[in-house]
């Protein structure tokens, strides 16, 4: 078992949360990871856009970076595996790359559906149930795990300050991954009662429980 740390926490029996944007399961040995919309750049540039290539590099060297701190026997793509065609053979040279440490499950998002192998549909673990999130895909047997909403957090000092981080949101029967898209700013998740939201940044991960602000 892996010692919770600063950047990390328990957010169920035997499942970490990393603020690097990831789950892992201690046991199952699966780690997951949603929404990576690999070549985003190469897609701003096709249409005319001038982008720097740096996102696929820092994404690649992420998910290195955690495969060698979980080692894990499954690395979980959780949907939008890229942006679109543009970026599909980047996109299997990156998986060939990464096998070399674990399998790999790719799983099918609404980004994916040009591609020629675009992945599956959805992936089970004893319990939990992996889509995308794009389409009605619902098992009630089981805990879900999705992407595709790319959940963010925002902190306010009251004082017209703002800071706004990637989000991990549980519901009941639901887990709602952050985008793991360093281009992905993400979207205001609303606070529910029956829900938790964790902000997560790669040195802290910490559940948000900030008041509204008053009207």
């Amino acid at each position: 078992m892996h010692a919770v740390t600063s950047h990390q926490a328990l957010v169920a029996k035997n499942v970490l949360l990393d603020g690097r944007l990831a789950l892992f399961h201690q046991c199952q040995k699966w780690l997951a990871v949603a929404d990576l919309h690999f070549g985003y750049e190469l897609s701003q540039r096709a249409a005319g856009n001038l982008f720097p290539f740096w996102g696929m590099q820092t994404i690649e060297e992420r998910l290195l970076e955690l495969l060698a701190d979980y080692n894990p026997v499954r690395l979980v793509l959780l949907g939008d595996l890229v942006h679109n065609r543009a970026a599909e053979n980047e996109l299997a040279s990156l998986v060939d790359r990464l096998r070399a440490s674990c399998e790999v499950v790719l799983i099918a998002g609404n980004h994916d559906r040009g591609l020629k192998r675009p992945g599956l549909d959805s992936w089970e673990s004893d319990g939990f149930h992996f889509h995308h999130g794009h389409c009605l895909n619902k098992r009630d047997d089981c805990l879900q795990i999705i992407g595709h909403h790319h959940p963010a957090a925002v902190i306010r000092d009251g004082a017209g300050l703002r800071l706004k981080l990637p989000a991990f949101v549980q519901q009941k029967n639901c887990w709602i991954m952050p985008a793991f898209s360093p281009w992905a700013a993400g979207v205001e998740w609303p606070r529910q009662e029956d829900s938790r939201i964790w902000l997560c940044s790669p040195q802290r991960v910490l559940p948000f429980d900030q008041p509204e602000a008053a009207a």
